[in-house]
């Protein structure tokens, strides 16, 4: 309990109360501690410094010597520095996932497309590549082979019959030769010529045997050819005949300077077949 006093200073008296006092004697008291002086310790020798190996028997120190150099013994005892541990490993980055795949619809639900409308039908019309047409045989093919050997019923034999040639055809071919020609353009009759030999190529007995027959042409003074050779009687052959003309168009023939009319003058050769019955096969 604090009593009150009064201090009197002066004329003045201070009156304290006891928590006051109680202040004041505490500092004076620090101060007597403060001022008092402390006696020197001598530093005890180090033999008779126990050693301590046992830290748990150690209750308290009241104050510790100056601090000497470690010894070998405690730098050999000393434990040594624990191995800085590696920073532990870095933890993966995180990989977000795929969100759930959304359960697919029943069959029922899911929407067909439409079908796509039938295309209307055209009218293209598809064209077949043509093959191309065989090239016509030649007259030589021609005469090797032996179907082109067809009897024509065409033969009049005319050589051998020469009255009916100069009665009948004579007379026919230079007036159709003639036509529209002026009077010294009209062919006159000339004479007959040098046979053609038309080659038979193969073995085929024909039947009947070729006839002979007779190329007609139109020759001028020079001795060349006024209009293409024609054919006058047949051998009964097609073939052999078309071979009869064109060997006539290769012929030369003489010119006839001296002749008493300036017209060109109209000759007959005989066809005659390389053929022989006797050396045939059927």
């Amino acid at each position: 309990m604090a009593f009150p006093f009064k201090l009197r200073v002066g004329k003045r008296s201070l009156r304290w109360s006891g928590g006051g006092l109680l202040a004041l004697f505490s500092i004076g008291l620090h101060g007597v501690l403060l001022a008092w002086p402390v006696p020197e310790t001598t530093p005890e020798p180090a033999e008779s410094l126990t050693e301590i190996t046992d830290s748990s028997s150690v209750v308290g120190v009241v104050r510790l010597p100056a601090a000497a150099e470690p010894s070998a013994e405690a730098i050999a005892v000393a434990p040594a520095p624990q191995a800085t541990q590696a920073p532990p490993p870095k933890a993966p980055p995180l990989v977000r996932s795929a969100p759930p795949a959304a359960p697919a619809a029943p069959q029922s639900q899911v929407e067909q497309p439409e079908a796509a409308p039938p295309a209307p039908p055209t009218n293209e019309v598809t064209l077949e590549p043509v093959p191309p047409e065989p090239l016509p045989a030649t007259l030589e093919d021609r005469l090797r082979d032996p179907a082109q050997y067809e009897f024509n019923q065409q033969a009049k034999s005319l050589v051998a019959n020469e009255v009916a040639f100069h009665t009948s055809v004579v007379p026919t071919w230079l007036e159709t030769e003639g036509q529209g020609l002026s009077d010294t353009e009209v062919p006159v009759l000339g004479t007959k010529l040098a046979p053609l030999q038309v080659p038979y190529p193969i073995a085929t007995c024909l039947t009947p045997a070729p006839a002979e027959g007779l190329v007609g042409v139109i020759v001028n003074a020079s001795g060349q050819l006024v209009k293409e050779p024609v054919l006058l009687d047949s051998t009964g052959y097609t073939v052999l005949d078309e071979k009869a003309l064109e060997l006539a168009l290769q012929r030369s023939f003489e010119p006839n300077p001296g002749g008493t009319l300036p017209n060109p003058q109209a000759h007959w050769l005989p066809i005659q077949v390389e053929y022989s019955g006797a050396n045939c096969r059927p």
